[in-house]
């Protein structure tokens, strides 16, 4: 296996030719489907050098990634997705200007590049497959050396040590007693021995380190020899008070890392959020609330005279109050916003326990992600006397108001949906509320949402009562 940039122009070429292969055949395939299309020689070559050149084009802004040694699916997928709409796009201005083709059919653009996007998923899984493949095998492997003696640097060897990855850590330096029992065994030396050893050895990658603020000469003796060795050097910052998920930014040079990843505050993704929330909601209102209410309203007010509706004060996003919607589930009475529901409730009546127990109740929420004050997935809201309460209780329990509360999120898939009896099972949830926060993608959006139609059908009610 050659070097990661090779194994990426390796992917173009041969994204390239399965492409012109991809086209050539639905070419002709459509042609035996529909005979009264009758294509011409240089017609097709056209057609061809149109596709390849939006192809390459729609490439050049988002390369492939499946060599890169820590990328996730996720981010394949994603990349996979936006370069076959940048290349429909661009297809479509090529077209336009120089009219390769007349009166050909805009179905067929659509369908082929569909279908392509289809073909390149599988090749570039197949292939991410492969790379972890070799690599677990010791092939394709980068030699590199850690430096440091601190939780960071641990976490490093940790995820280094995957043979997925293709790591091979030649050996270690630090100082002092290193509890770390797998870099404690790589040990080469001490801080003060690096330099020494780097003039007797050039035949590594990279080199990861974390340094003392005082020891700013050693990184810069080693920074230069890096330079001038073709060899990558990596500063690793004293950032183990945080020990979660972060985001380093820069201000005039200087590099400002953040408490947290938060990708929900990326513009593009709360466009995408947010567009998918107004479509969602809207397709439930228009097609499921009308009936669901009617048969609601009737069963409600045969079991338990009041309104139909439950309207309850909730802290939305950063903290904001907002009037959260419900179908109501239990009898008026004066504590609904003070008592959580349990097993045996008294409050509730029947139909409200049923109503409870498969999600029911929740079909007016789409109201509030209409306009706005809801996500369909995200952390659930909590009634005000709840938030008043844990935030004194619980480490890190506002975090979960960094985004908009939702009618699922992953904590309900995934154990802590419902009463929170004891405090564990409230930390629990505020852990997988915070989890989703930091790593929140389209996807995993899709994924809780089928997780919770799933969880309606099946045996899995958790505590909701």
């Amino acid at each position: 296996m050659g070097t990661d940039r090779n194994i990426q122009i390796g992917i173009l070429i041969g994204e390239v030719l399965m492409l012109s292969l991809f086209i050539y055949g639905f070419y002709h395939l459509i042609y035996l489907i529909d005979p009264l299309w009758v294509y011409g020689t240089g017609r097709m070559r056209r057609l061809l050098m149109t596709y390849i050149v939006s192809f390459l084009s729609s490439y050049s802004f988002y390369p492939s990634i499946i060599q890169q040694r820590l990328v996730k699916g996720e981010e394949v997928a994603k990349r996979v997705i936006a370069t076959c709409c940048l290349m429909l796009l661009f297809i479509a201005l090529i077209s336009l200007i120089t009219r390769p083709y007349i009166h050909f059919p805009r179905k067929f653009l659509c369908t082929s590049v569909f279908f392509f996007a289809i073909l390149l998923f599988i090749e570039r899984f197949s292939l991410r497959r492969y790379l972890m493949y070799i690599r677990s095998n010791k092939r394709n492997q980068k030699r590199i050396v850690l430096v440091g003696n601190e939780q960071t640097v641990y976490r490093l060897y940790d995820i280094f040590s995957t043979p997925a990855y293709g790591y091979n850590i030649i050996g270690s330096f630090f100082d002092g007693e290193c509890q770390h029992k797998g870099l404690a065994q790589l040990r080469l030396g001490g801080i003060g021995d690096i330099y020494g050893w780097l003039t007797n050895h050039s035949d590594f990658n990279e080199i990861y380190g974390y340094f003392p603020k005082e020891q700013q000469d050693t990184i810069n003796m080693i920074s230069k020899f890096c330079d001038n060795h073709l060899i990558r050097f990596f500063y690793i910052p004293a950032i183990d008070v945080f020990n979660s998920n972060m985001t380093c930014t820069f201000i005039e040079g200087i590099p400002i890392i953040a408490r947290r990843d938060e990708p929900m505050r990326n513009p593009i993704n709360q466009i995408i959020k947010r567009v998918f929330d107004i479509i969602f909601s809207a397709l439930v209102l228009i097609f499921v609330f009308p009936w669901v209410w009617l048969v609601v309203a009737i069963m409600i007010k045969i079991q338990s005279p009041g309104p139909v509706f439950f309207v309850q004060e909730r802290t939305g996003l950063d903290g904001k109050i907002f009037k959260c919607i419900k179908f109501r589930s239990m009898k008026v009475n004066d504590d609904a916003d003070k008592v959580q529901a349990t097993k045996n409730d008294p409050r509730k009546f029947p139909f409200g326990t049923l109503m409870r127990r498969t999600n029911i109740d929740e079909i007016p929420q789409f109201i509030n992600v209409f306009i706005g004050d809801m996500s369909v997935v995200g952390p659930r809201p909590h009634m005000l006397k709840h938030t008043e309460e844990y935030s004194r209780l619980i480490n890190r329990f506002m975090v979960r108001h960094l985004a908009k509360p939702g009618i699922t999120g992953l904590a309900q898939v995934t154990g802590f949906r419902g009463e929170t009896k004891y405090i564990d099972q409230m930390e629990g949830r505020v852990k997988k509320d915070i989890e989703y926060i930091e790593n929140w993608t389209f996807l995993l959006d899709i994924k809780i949402i089928i997780k919770t139609v799933t969880n309606m059908f099946g045996r899995e009610k958790g505590n909701a009562y």
